[in-house]
Order: structure tokens, then sequence, then C-alpha cells
């Protein structure tokens, strides 16, 4: 990652079993770990990641890690689907 830009990011660690929604955030990363989750969690994490994005947040997920058409249809809308790039879907700006 280039210095300038990751001098402008805040870096956080995040138990996705245990802890509650983060504060607003525009991107998660996400990268190769919902594979290891069942069904029941990986649903939670979701939730987590739609609660904690901002309006038009994005969501980058792992090459392995793609959303589920009811996912991508009730949280989020594809914005690069080759790179697992989604953005938090719009209509879930009214009801925040």
């Amino acid at each position: 990652m280039r210095p300038d830009l990751r001098e402008r990011i805040t870096f956080a660690n995040h138990n996705l079993v245990t802890d509650k929604v983060f504060s607003e955030v525009q991107l998660i990363l996400c990268r190769n770990v919902l594979i290891y989750f069942n069904d029941e969690l990986r649903q939670r994490a979701l939730q987590i990641f739609s609660d904690s994005l901002i309006h038009k947040g994005f969501l980058c997920l792992g090459a392995a890690e793609p959303l589920a058409p009811r996912e991508r249809q009730s949280k989020f809308q594809s914005f690069s689907a080759e790179n697992r790039i989604y953005r938090r879907h719009t209509s879930l700006a009214t009801m925040s």
C-alpha cells in the first residue's frame, strides 16, 4: 500500500465472533476469513459489516468469498464483481 494512503487510514482489529458494530466506516477489508465460518456466523459478520458501513461504503472480500444472491440483494450491490468489491446497498441508508 502506498505510504501516503496508509497514513490516512485507521487500521483496527475486530473480533467478528464477540464484538458489536464498529463505528461508521467507509471501507471494510475482510479477506479470506468468512470461508472459515459456518452459515450463522457468516450471516452475523455480514450484518455487522452492513450496519458498520456508511451510506455507499465499500466491502472487499477475498477471492473465495463471493456473496450469495440474497446477501447482494438485501445488503450489498456489486461494485467490481471480479475483484469482490461490494457497496452498501443504497436502500439501507433510509433504514439505518
